[in-house]
Parts: C-alpha cells; structure tokens; sequence
C-alpha cells in the first residue's frame, strides 16, 4: 500500500489483492483501491505493473519502463491501455491502469475463444492495427506484439498493453526465455531484422500483427521457421474472395523483406476493414 499521510488531488492509496503475471521485464498484480481523494471511488480494482526483481536495479530496464510511463501518458486512443497513475516520489516505481477481468487474448485462446468467420477475425485485428497507427504517428513502436499484450475490454475489444520491452526483442536478449517448447515466445512474432538487431520501424510492427492475425483465424500458431521468415502458406482454406485476400494480406504483412511488407499500419487497418465487409 502507498503510505501517505494526506491525500493530494489526484492521488489514492491501493492494496494488492492477488497476482496476475509476470512477463519479460515487468510483474502485474490487481489491486484495489482503499482510500482516495475523488479520483478513483474506494473498492475500484486496478492493474499494477513493477519490475520484476531481477530487473528493478537493472539501468537499462529502468529506462525502458520510464519509457513506457512517457509513451503511456502521451497517448490517448480507445484501443491502447490508459494510463491511471503512477508511484509517488521515493516509493517503488509503478504504474497503475484499468483492470480487464477477461484478461489477454492469450488467456481468451486458451480458454476456447475463436471467431467464427474471417471476417470477425478481420474487424478486430483492424482495430489493432487503427490504434497502432495512432502510435506510429506519434513516433511509438510496439515491437513486442502478441496475444499477450493484447487485452480485452469487458465488451471484448483490444486494449494494447506492454508497450516497454522494446529492442530486448532480439537474438541476443537476455529477457527472452528460449527454452520454452513450441512458436509460442516473443522470439515467434519476431521479425528478421529485429531478431538480428534489436530494432525494428513500423513495418517490424506490421509484421507480429500479421502473425498474430494468421494465429487468430487458423486457431493455432502456423510453424515459421526460420525466426523471421514469415507465413508463405494460406492459413485458410477455400475459395471465397474475403478467404482469398486474407491469406494474400497475410502473406504481405510477413513478407521476409521488411521494403515488400505493407509500409503502414493504416494500410493494413484499411486493407483488413474491407475484409470484414466482405461476404
């Protein structure tokens, strides 16, 4: 709990109620809210992310998460996780944001959730993509993307969550856990010039969403092998026009070479809307 003799405007005392998860740099715990000053009601559940304790000495870690504070208080988009407050001065560093019952769409696939129709498929992953475009606008690259880091609204839309591990994501990182079985880690929605350096632009982005669109319609990881290559199979099987460009969109948005991607995500967004009308 945040000790504070007087609550300031804006400000609120919390208490941990139980653990949530732990990723690649940060831990998250719901917590609640027990005493405020009009900001947020007592008894409002919220999400808390720290760093987890192998990192919260680390340098570098601690300017990636500052980062994410930065790139979390500068946006403003329905689709990307709010920002609902941070640490006072000398405490543990954290920040605080909505909780989602429903939890990642991770936790959603694994519980049974599928949609029935690719054009479902397409009208969800256009809003990722719309809210990513409103990032890429002010400068802001995930690079990180997967079902993880997406989160559901209590009326099932995505909420883009973990906007801080950034260049960790790389051949040579040390937070990536390389041991896990299967294409499920980080290292899976990874594009190649990523994986080889670290860094990635907006097409790097473009790329895990076409991943993780392909996982999405085809209820289960399609192999790509090797780390970078891409989704060179049409992940649905059929004739129909919407089926036939979305295997094409697919292909394009993993395409190898980062110059033969769709060089923006508002071409994507645009590109996926219109496979969600289509019948």
């Amino acid at each position: 709990m945040v000790a504070v003799k007087r609550l300031l405007p804006g400000q609120f005392k919390i208490r941990s109620v139980r653990p949530i998860g732990e990723g690649g740099l940060g831990i998250v715990d719901e917590v609640e809210v027990v005493d405020t000053n009009l900001s947020h009601p007592v008894g409002t559940r919220l999400a808390r992310k720290r760093l987890g304790a192998k990192w919260s000495a680390d340098a570098g870690a601690q300017t990636r998460f500052e980062r994410e504070i930065d790139m979390l208080q500068a946006m403003s988009h329905h689709h990307v996780v709010t920002l609902e407050g941070v640490s006072l001065p000398g405490c543990e560093r954290f920040y605080v944001m909505p909780f989602f019952q429903h939890g990642s769409l991770r936790s959603w696939q694994s519980a049974g959730g599928s949609f029935g129709t690719v054009q479902q498929v397409a009208a969800f992953v256009a809003s990722i993509a719309e809210a990513l475009s409103y990032a890429h606008s002010m400068n802001f690259i995930h690079r990180d993307l997967k079902p993880e880091n997406v989160l559901l609204s209590d009326d099932g839309q995505p909420i883009i969550a973990d906007w801080g591990l950034g260049q960790f994501v790389h051949l040579h990182s040390k937070v990536l856990d390389l041991t896990r079985g299967g294409p499920m880690g980080t290292h899976y929605y990874c594009a190649l010039e990523q994986w080889a350096s670290g860094r990635c632009e907006a097409t790097g982005d473009v790329y895990s969403l076409g991943v993780v669109l392909a996982e999405l319609a085809a209820g289960f990881a399609v192999p790509i092998a090797p780390i970078g290559a891409g989704i060179r199979v049409d992940v649905l099987g059929g004739a129909g026009a919407a089926v036939q460009r979305f295997n094409a969109t697919v292909k394009k948005m993993t395409a190898l070479v980062a110059g033969a991607r769709f060089q923006s995500m508002a071409e994507v967004a645009q590109v996926l809307r219109r496979i969600s009308m289509m019948s």
